[in-house]
């Protein structure tokens, strides 16, 4: 696993396009994807689809998470770095998805961190799976997090662990206002029905991630009315209800509230970090474009299936036919 050490205050920019390229299968390699037009940010967007396939397929999973996949539960491997990059989770992400989760990550990588993000989350299938079997508590978890070299988490740490943890800092990623990040995560929440669909539901990395992906979906947006999840008003409660509750939870002094337009300086000097990066723009990326981009190539998979499977019955209902009409042709003869 590529690591970088946290301790670095500043590369060039070629070096933080060439990380964010080499960091993940599926991370942007544009820092400010705002500047593509809608036609380029659709076509980026289809080929993370494409990506985020082969990763539901379990593309990108190692030997070592296949094998602790297909064994028993007790025999459940950590399968840890190497003693140089084995770490232990130091930044939180809290803010709900459609936030600028996806820049702030890769704001985090440029300064030296390693994110577990979306893209890790079918890279590291069995840790999930084991912590959904509950196999080891939060505090298991991160730690295996951290072993794996890991040190700054998003989606698996509530604030209620961040609380009770004093040496891991909280960053709650914010939108300017409620309205536009319903707008923004109503694009974003059809997924979790691409993923109940054929081919999707058969996969082993769906169904492993699956517990997680629906609570993210439909439970963490909106306080448990999953029946409720693609409902604006609901959405728009939970998402000030849900800010609410993270501000009041964490101490001040360890929870940053933050808007990616802020840019560097409130983060840099939230992590004591005293230089920003110089000359690397903070990234804005995952675009809306880029993001219906991604639904349409997932929707299709799901329409092509279709009619992979409406082909392959008409076929088998003209193999019938041709069969029973040798049949009836070999009985009169």
């Amino acid at each position: 696993m590529f690591f970088v050490r946290p301790q670095m205050k500043y590369i060039s920019v070629v070096s933080a396009l060439s990380f964010a390229a080499q960091s993940s299968n599926a991370r942007p390699s544009t820092l400010d994807e705002q500047s593509l037009s809608y036609f380029q940010g659709f076509i980026k967007g289809s080929y993370v689809g494409f990506e985020s396939l082969l990763a539901l397929a379990g593309f990108y999973e190692n030997d070592d998470v296949k094998n602790n996949l297909n064994s028993n539960e007790e025999s459940f491997q950590v399968h840890a770095n190497e003693k140089e990059s084995q770490t232990h989770i130091k930044i939180a992400g809290l803010g709900l998805g459609r936030t600028g989760s996806t820049s702030l990550v890769m704001a985090l990588e440029i300064l030296g961190y390693v994110v577990i993000h979306d893209d890790e989350q079918a890279e590291e299938t069995d840790v999930y799976s084991a912590y959904e079997d509950e196999l080891f508590d939060d505090d298991r978890f991160h730690e295996i997090l951290g072993l794996r070299g890991y040190n700054a988490t998003f989606k698996t740490a509530g604030h209620e662990w961040v609380a009770a943890h004093p040496e891991v800092k909280g960053i709650l990623t914010v939108r300017d206002d409620p309205d536009k990040y319903v707008d923004s995560w109503l694009v974003a929440a059809p997924f979790i029905d691409i993923m109940e669909q054929r081919p999707f539901k058969w996969m082993r990395t769906v169904e492993e991630l699956m517990p997680e992906l629906s609570y993210e979906y439909r439970h963490t947006t909106t306080g448990g009315d999953v029946e409720n999840y693609l409902d604006r008003d609901v959405l728009r409660q939970k998402y000030i209800e849900y800010n609410k509750e993270v501000q009041d939870t964490i101490p001040s002094e360890r929870l940053l509230t933050f808007n990616v337009k802020q840019g560097w300086e409130p983060l840099c000097e939230f992590l004591g970090h005293p230089d920003p990066p110089q000359g690397i723009p903070f990234p804005h990326v995952h675009t809306r474009s880029k993001l219906e981009g991604e639904m349409f190539f997932l929707r299709m998979v799901t329409w092509v299936w279709k009619l992979f499977e409406v082909i392959l019955f008409v076929s088998f209902l003209i193999a019938m036919r041709k069969a029973k009409a040798v049949i009836t042709k070999d009985k009169e003869e």
